[in-house]
């Protein structure tokens, strides 16, 4: 079965692989465009955020491969949609298509045909306040800073009980989150969002972060098979992701001990989340092209 997992999983990451080839060859055919091009009007001190965000990028999908499997898939598809938000921190959508840093943004370049996906693509958030600009921009920050050291931690106290296969790792952060690992990458990824300005931002990030709730919950399972009862008491003692986040009221509890109402619920979270992210910030969204 779980052969037959990795299988489509594979499949799924070529067919979006496919899908990406299609949309830029349909719209520039085979040309690359140059490494000059608008450069010049790319903001200077962004380029850090950049290569600091391909880097961590990079580690956060060397780890996700480490043990393919079909709920690995959704994830990897999570961050190809999420990575032009890493670039945002630069300038505008549609300048970055005449210089070759224009590639990254295929993942969204489909939508860019459709006045409201345009709109929430190349439309920039411009709040009345410049000190709320300020305060959301150091926020940004320290939600990379701390996310990444979140994540690393995390990594190293997993990979130091990497040996020990019938050991459940509770120690750490592991004894405050069940994954901390996914809790610094939500942390980091939203520090990027919050300085790339753009709607598309956070709803791109709401779908990253879903899909690694929804890898969190079949490695869940995995766990539960290889350490049962004693995983079972790990996990009524510490919180799935988000620390000291136990909601123990009779109702929640009896609802999320069933894993087709965790998903559904997270499900119906998520999309309540693109929503209010969507009416919050709509309204301040201005579209310069």
């Amino acid at each position: 079965m779980s052969r037959l997992n990795r299988k489509y999983g594979f499949v799924a990451i070529i067919l979006i692989m496919l899908f990406l080839v299609y949309v830029w060859t349909s719209r520039f055919g085979a040309n690359i465009p140059s490494s000059e091009g608008y450069m010049p009007l790319l903001r200077e001190n962004a380029w850090y955020l950049v290569y600091l965000g391909l880097i961590a990028t990079a580690f956060a999908l060397i780890s996700l491969f480490l043990e393919f499997k079909l709920s690995r898939s959704a994830a990897f598809i999570g961050w190809v949609f999420y990575f032009p938000v890493i670039f945002n921190t630069l300038v505008p959508m549609f300048i970055l298509f005449f210089s070759i840093i224009g590639v990254f943004y295929t993942p969204w370049l489909a939508f860019t045909d459709f006045a409201f996906a345009n709109r929430l693509i190349n439309g920039v958030i411009r709040l009345p306040s410049e000190t709320m600009h300020t305060f959301l921009d150091g926020l940004g920050y320290i939600f990379i800073v701390s996310g990444l050291a979140v994540y690393s931690l995390g990594l190293f106290q997993l990979l130091s009980h990497a040996r020990k296969e019938r050991i459940i790792v509770a120690s750490g952060l592991y004894s405050v989150s069940r994954h901390p690992q996914y809790l610094g990458i939500f942390m980091w990824t939203l520090g990027f969002a919050l300085l790339g300005w753009r709607l598309i931002n956070y709803l791109m990030w709401l779908t990253l972060c879903y899909s690694y709730v929804l890898l969190a919950e079949f490695e869940e399972l995995e766990l539960e098979k290889k350490f049962g009862q004693d995983y079972f008491q790990y996990k009524t003692k510490v919180p799935f992701i988000i620390p000291y986040l136990k909601l123990n009221t009779r109702f929640v509890s009896s609802t999320m001990s069933n894993r087709k109402m965790r998903l559904l619920a997270y499900t119906v979270l998520c999309v309540l989340l693109l929503f209010a992210f969507y009416y919050i910030f709509e309204p301040y969204t201005v579209l310069y092209r």
